[in-house]
Protein backbone atom coordinates (compact mmCIF):
# COMPACT_ATOMS: atom_id res chain seq x y z
CA UNK A 1 0.00 0.00 0.00
CA UNK A 2 2.58 2.61 1.01
CA UNK A 3 4.29 1.87 -2.77
CA UNK A 4 0.78 2.77 -4.25
CA UNK A 5 -0.23 5.50 -2.26
CA UNK A 6 3.66 6.89 -2.69
CA UNK A 7 3.58 6.72 -6.46
CA UNK A 8 0.22 8.23 -6.45
CA UNK A 9 1.08 11.11 -4.48
CA UNK A 10 4.21 11.81 -6.50
CA UNK A 11 2.36 11.78 -9.60
CA UNK A 12 0.19 14.17 -8.09
CA UNK A 13 2.97 16.80 -7.24
CA UNK A 14 5.03 16.25 -10.65
CA UNK A 15 1.64 16.92 -12.53
CA UNK A 16 1.03 20.21 -10.58
CA UNK A 17 4.78 21.18 -9.91
CA UNK A 18 5.35 20.94 -13.35
CA UNK A 19 2.72 22.78 -14.93
CA UNK A 20 3.95 26.10 -12.31
CA UNK A 21 7.41 25.51 -13.56
CA UNK A 22 6.80 25.37 -16.94
CA UNK A 23 4.32 28.21 -16.87
CA UNK A 24 1.25 26.80 -18.55
CA UNK A 25 -1.31 28.84 -18.70
CA UNK A 26 -4.25 27.16 -17.07
CA UNK A 27 -2.01 27.14 -14.08
CA UNK A 28 -1.13 30.75 -15.04
CA UNK A 29 -4.48 31.52 -14.76
CA UNK A 30 -5.11 29.65 -11.12
CA UNK A 31 -1.94 31.98 -9.76
CA UNK A 32 -3.52 35.22 -10.83
CA UNK A 33 -6.66 33.98 -9.26
CA UNK A 34 -5.27 33.42 -5.60
CA UNK A 35 -2.94 36.26 -6.37
CA UNK A 36 0.53 34.46 -5.88
CA UNK A 37 3.08 36.58 -7.05
CA UNK A 38 4.65 34.54 -10.50
CA UNK A 39 8.27 33.88 -8.52
CA UNK A 40 6.63 32.61 -5.38
CA UNK A 41 4.74 29.92 -7.89
CA UNK A 42 7.48 29.42 -9.97
CA UNK A 43 9.23 28.39 -5.74
CA UNK A 44 5.87 26.24 -5.10
CA UNK A 45 6.16 24.03 -7.96
CA UNK A 46 10.07 23.48 -7.65
CA UNK A 47 9.15 22.16 -3.92
CA UNK A 48 6.01 19.71 -5.43
CA UNK A 49 8.63 18.46 -7.82
CA UNK A 50 11.30 18.28 -5.03
CA UNK A 51 8.15 16.76 -2.97
CA UNK A 52 7.49 14.41 -5.48
CA UNK A 53 11.06 12.76 -5.83
CA UNK A 54 11.95 12.90 -2.36
CA UNK A 55 8.56 10.68 -1.59
CA UNK A 56 9.62 8.28 -4.03
CA UNK A 57 13.25 8.11 -3.03
CA UNK A 58 11.37 7.69 0.41
CA UNK A 59 10.24 3.98 -0.78
CA UNK A 60 13.76 3.09 -0.45
CA UNK A 61 15.23 5.73 2.30
CA UNK A 62 12.19 5.98 4.89
CA UNK A 63 12.71 9.29 6.38
CA UNK A 64 13.36 11.01 2.94
CA UNK A 65 9.59 10.19 2.43
CA UNK A 66 8.23 11.21 5.80
CA UNK A 67 10.12 14.32 5.40
CA UNK A 68 8.61 15.11 1.57
CA UNK A 69 5.34 13.98 2.52
CA UNK A 70 5.20 16.14 5.73
CA UNK A 71 6.85 19.26 3.34
CA UNK A 72 4.02 18.25 1.00
CA UNK A 73 1.00 18.09 3.59
CA UNK A 74 2.61 22.05 4.69
CA UNK A 75 2.05 23.26 1.07
CA UNK A 76 -1.40 21.61 1.01
CA UNK A 77 -2.49 23.22 4.07
CA UNK A 78 -0.96 26.64 2.40
CA UNK A 79 -3.24 25.82 -0.99
CA UNK A 80 -6.04 25.45 1.48
CA UNK A 81 -5.73 28.70 2.93
CA UNK A 82 -5.00 30.51 -0.61
CA UNK A 83 -8.45 29.19 -1.54
CA UNK A 84 -10.04 30.34 1.91
CA UNK A 85 -8.48 33.81 1.53
CA UNK A 86 -9.67 34.18 -1.98
CA UNK A 87 -13.57 32.20 -1.29
CA UNK A 88 -12.94 29.87 -3.69
CA UNK A 89 -15.54 27.55 -4.91
CA UNK A 90 -16.29 24.67 -2.52
CA UNK A 91 -15.27 21.88 -5.54
CA UNK A 92 -11.33 23.58 -5.62
CA UNK A 93 -11.57 23.03 -1.86
CA UNK A 94 -12.80 19.59 -2.19
CA UNK A 95 -10.12 19.11 -4.66
CA UNK A 96 -7.63 20.38 -2.15
CA UNK A 97 -8.77 18.91 0.67
CA UNK A 98 -8.77 15.27 -1.05
CA UNK A 99 -4.88 16.02 -2.19
CA UNK A 100 -4.37 17.08 1.58
CA UNK A 101 -6.32 13.67 2.38
CA UNK A 102 -4.02 11.45 0.30
CA UNK A 103 -0.97 13.11 1.27
CA UNK A 104 -1.75 12.07 5.04
CA UNK A 105 -2.89 8.48 3.91
CA UNK A 106 0.67 7.69 2.35
CA UNK A 107 2.17 9.87 5.65
CA UNK A 108 0.49 7.08 8.27
CA UNK A 109 0.79 4.40 5.67
CA UNK A 110 4.44 5.23 5.09
CA UNK A 111 5.64 5.59 9.07
CA UNK A 112 3.36 2.72 10.14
Amino acid sequence: MDTLLSILVAATFLFSGSIKVFGVPQSLAVRDHLGVPPGLWRLIGVLELLGAVGVLVGLGVGWVGTAALVGLAVLMIGALGSRLRVRDTAVMLAVDVMTLALVVAALVVHVA
